[in-house]
């Protein structure tokens, strides 16, 4: 099945940051920035949390359990957050959030899919505004069609991701090790090579 993002998830944009005409009630609320999140996670952890004093007249859209948050300055990166709307986490316009109406499409497959597939790369390259920043507009977002494979599908497509990131992460443990090898063994030699003289 195929259908656009905007059919089956609500959509909007993170807060804007501007200065305050007239005095506001503030109170703390918790931000989630770009600078706090690593290109090789998909799950943004509490610790990447940052503290942020609420100043403006409108109430923040907190983000919910398994919203998924799509980086919209900058390569286009999708995460999905497991908190509750109760830890009161808001984000920026530099993130678009997309919050799932249906129960056919799970958050971490549809991140993946942003992140990974070769359609969404195409897509988000060929619709993106900016020659030096890529700016992902909310509509170029919502009009995005997004591919729904059964629920098994998405598993076996997510258990596969996970394999490759493992074997990455084996991969370059592997290159350091050897690295460490080849400069111990190259020590060693030099120093015979001293001996010798």
């Amino acid at each position: 099945m195929e259908t656009k993002l905007k059919n089956i998830a609500e959509i909007y944009t993170g807060f804007t940051q501007r200065p305050l005409e007239k005095p506001a009630v503030t109170f703390d609320v918790k931000a989630i920035q770009i600078k706090d999140l690593s290109k090789d996670q998909v799950v943004i952890s509490e610790n990447q949390w940052s503290e942020l004093e609420w100043a403006y007249d409108s109430r923040p859209q907190y983000l919910k359990y398994n919203s998924i948050i799509v980086v919209a300055r900058g390569e286009p990166k999708a995460y999905v957050f497991k908190g509750n709307e109760s830890d009161q986490v808001v984000v920026s316009n530099q993130f678009i959030v997309v919050n799932l109406k249906v129960d056919s499409l799970k958050p971490e497959f549809l991140a993946w899919y942003f992140n990974h597939s070769q359609a969404m790369r195409s897509y988000f390259e060929m619709n993106s505004r900016g020659s030096l920043l890529m700016m992902l507009s909310i509509s170029t977002l919502k009009e995005a069609e997004i591919v729904i494979p059964s629920i098994f599908q998405q598993d076996e497509i997510l258990r596969l991701a996970e394999e490759a990131h493992n074997e990455a992460l084996i991969f370059k443990q592997l290159t350091a090790l050897r690295a460490e090898y080849n400069q111990a063994k190259s020590e060693q030699i030099l120093v015979q090579a001293k001996v010798a003289q």
